[in-house]
């Protein structure tokens, strides 16, 4: 078996222009439809990073009212989308902050999704994953969930490209190393 990833299919881009200017007005249902446009990736995302349902659902919607409330401030409409994930990742690393918890791997990882949306491989590499810190998985499921370029990804991180391209590839080979048995230092 190997992991299945479905993106989000595209907005109009003068749609989508449409309706953040819009929503800088205050228009609620403009928002609201920018909201659900990416409600699945912003929610994956939160899950993946804290491990939670519950706590997944806070984070999203934390951020999507800090959006909203936000949203004049918001300088380039071709930002949205980076804007309000970098919105997220704050509001997730808020709440690891507060939980101080530590992640346990669990012997079993259930799919969280439906089949048509991912599944498990056999090699245990979303173990190793899961086991990854906060800021590691985030940068992962940027890029291979969600399948955002270096320059999206360090927008959203506060990163440079360069430096998540550099972080990606020491990444890869950790997980790679790790799951052949051996031990990456």
């Amino acid at each position: 078996m190997y992991l299945i990833i479905g993106r989000v299919d595209s907005m109009d881009g003068q749609k989508m222009k449409n309706l953040i200017k819009s929503a800088k007005k205050g228009n609620t249902e403009a928002f609201g439809e920018l909201y659900s446009f990416y409600a699945k990736e912003l929610y994956r995302f939160a899950l993946y990073t804290l491990h939670d349902t519950f706590d997944a659902q806070d984070a999203v919607q934390n951020a999507a009212l800090a959006a909203f409330r936000k949203i004049g401030d918001l300088k380039k409409e071709e930002s949205f989308k980076s804007w309000f994930f970098k919105i997220l990742y704050n509001e997730c690393m808020k709440i690891l902050g507060h939980k101080s918890r530590t992640l346990e791997v669990p012997s079993e990882v259930p799919a969280v999704f439906s089949e048509d949306t991912y599944t498990y491989d056999e090699t245990g590499i979303m173990a190793l994953f899961e086991a990854l810190p906060p800021k590691e998985k985030s940068l992962i499921t940027l890029s291979v969930f969600e399948e955002y370029n270096s320059v999206e990804i360090a927008e959203i991180l506060g990163m440079t490209p360069s430096a998540v391209r550099s972080s990606l590839s020491r990444l890869f080979k950790k997980l790679r190393i790790q799951s052949e048995g051996e031990n990456y230092v």
